[in-house]
């Protein structure tokens, strides 16, 4: 299962860190097996051909202030 948040991170020692790696971590923890799930900042900064992604609707995650529109993305 993968998680994909889009956005400025912060990188240190060769870790990383901010609120786009939290959410990433969050999405992550919602995806079942086999499953890639973005936020719709991932979909607005993707290009349209090669892959496609269809809406799974708003979630709330622990630690977002307001609810994250989830979307399972796919190759194609």
């Amino acid at each position: 299962h993968v998680g994909i948040d889009a956005g400025p991170v912060v990188s240190q020692d060769g870790d990383f860190f901010g609120r786009t790696v939290n959410v990433a971590s969050r999405v992550s923890d919602r995806a079942g097996p086999g499953q890639v799930l973005v936020t719709e900042r991932v979909v607005e900064a993707t290009p349209a051909d090669g892959f496609t992604f269809r809406e799974v609707g708003p979630a709330e995650l622990k630690g977002v202030s307001r609810p994250v529109m989830l979307f399972e993305a796919s190759a194609g």
